[in-house]
């Protein structure tokens, strides 16, 4: 199958679009052509004068908790997980956190994200994986895995549905990995996900670093949220969490950290020499209080960067051009330097450096002969964004989802015109409001 995308604008690179012809053959960018070639082709596209983006590789979501979005709001992170996130996990079924996974795909790939790194739940992680791969979405995803229940107060007691034995957590995860990795022609991928390390036994983790580097696949964890609870890790493992993970073996390039807030020079430079990765999520960062990310310093030092939305009930949303203009914002803001992480930076972490932190470097994340079709075309003629002229900077300072049209993934539309082909959307919302009723009755007893 091969597919003409013409009379558009192509973001390849620079500050600035070029136009081009963008040609697809199978799930691949064949060709970049000057305006005008002829080509013969199955489908022709007219871009309109649209414009082409790499889609944003998006690497820290919870796709489970998009059924609770505006369920937890101002509370601060233990209280928001203990008292309710935390509850309402539990209170899921496959059916319910099947829907929770579809609609949060679906905000995705409607926003041009064509990527996303996906941490569920303890239960049901199965139902998440099928929804990415019905909705076409391209991803790494994992179960959490909590092993220690002896939590610390501040955290209450952990929800009977979470309490798993170290090996019964391993064994589980083994059965996901060796079901989905590599599932859908290697479009959906499976990575080891320890919830955190308050909840995670050290067995577990040195079991976690050989087995990672057996099967050569990610592991992802939150680390360094907020104070009270690196404090904690202080306390409970002697060392804060970036150097406590580092002395486990774990750093490295297949060690993706989500946040990453509250570090100090020699956890940076713990990161920078191993190549472990960072998914920062600035938004819900704000919302829960915990913070602002050293972005900038860490891109100074050469830490690998890339941008997350993390959970809906804690954001409210999964949109990347909200993530990239806040990013980009705080940076200058906190170091009262309007300087400081420019556009074009930014839009490179919520793409490329998304890519390069998913092991997916060469794969995807730049518009490229031979890279993957993982691309969103968007109308920057919209009223919002006029009459600014098609650059980085617009995309980044006025963009929104909205003005996205199409989404291509692997060569194929799974977003096209405002839909999604073979997806039944207002049956879809239907259903997972009545899920949502089921799950909150059964979370609240």
């Amino acid at each position: 199958m091969k597919t003409l995308l013409k009379n558009g604008y192509l973001f390849t690179g620079g500050s600035e679009p070029v136009r081009q012809e963008l040609v697809v053959e199978d799930d691949r960018i064949s060709a970049l052509l000057a305006p005008g070639t002829v080509v013969e082709a199955d489908a022709v596209v007219d871009l309109q004068s649209r414009a082409v983006i790499p889609g944003f590789v998006q690497t820290h979501v919870h796709l489970c908790q998009v059924l609770f979005r505006g369920r937890a709001d101002d509370l601060a992170l233990l209280d928001w997980l203990r008292t309710r996130i935390w509850p309402y996990e539990a209170a899921h079924d496959e059916d319910s956190t099947y829907l929770s996974a579809l609609l949060g795909c679906m905000e995705l790939l409607a926003g041009g994200a064509t990527s996303v790194c996906v941490m569920e739940s303890v239960r049901h992680a199965d139902a998440a994986a099928r929804a990415m791969e019905e909705t076409g979405i391209r991803g790494v995803f994992g179960k959490a895995m909590m092993d220690y229940t002896d939590t610390p107060a501040a955290l209450g007691g952990m929800p009977d549905a979470f309490i798993e034995t170290t090996q019964e957590s391993l064994d589980r995860s083994m059965a996901l990995l060796k079901r989905w990795n590599g599932a859908a022609e290697g479009r959906i991928r499976y990575a080891f996900m320890p919830r955190g390390i308050l909840t995670t036994s050290e067995e577990m983790l040195q079991e976690l670093c050989r087995l990672g580097r057996e099967y050569g696949v990610l592991v992802h964890t939150h680390a360094c949220e907020t104070v009270p609870e690196s404090q904690l890790v202080e306390q409970r493992r002697g060392l804060t969490e970036i150097k406590y993970l580092h002395r486990m073996g774990l750093t490295g390039e297949r060690l993706l950290l989500a946040h990453c807030l509250c570090i100090d020079d020699e956890d940076m430079e713990i990161l920078r020499s191993t190549g472990t990765g960072v998914a920062s999520c600035p938004l819900a960062n704000l919302k829960l209080a915990s913070g602002v990310a050293p972005l900038q310093r860490m891109k100074n030092s050469g830490v690998r960067l890339s941008l997350g939305s993390d959970g809906a009930p804690c954001n409210n949303n999964l949109d990347m051009f909200q993530e990239m203009k806040f990013a980009a914002l705080l940076q200058k803001g906190i170091n009262h330097d309007p300087t400081w992480m420019p556009a074009e930076d930014i839009f490179r972490i919520a793409t490329e450096g998304g890519a390069r932190v998913l092991g997916m470097e060469g794969e995807t994340g730049v518009l490229a002969i031979g890279m993957k079709a993982d691309l969103a075309v968007v109308d920057m003629n919209r009223r919002e964004a006029a009459p600014a002229p098609l650059s980085v900077s617009t995309l980044v300072y006025a963009g929104n989802p909205g003005m996205v049209t199409d989404t291509m993934v692997d060569g194929r539309w799974v977003y096209r015109n405002g839909t999604f082909p073979g997806l039944d959307e207002e049956r879809i919302r239907a259903h997972a409001a009545e899920a949502v009723e089921r799950v909150l009755r059964r979370a609240n007893g």
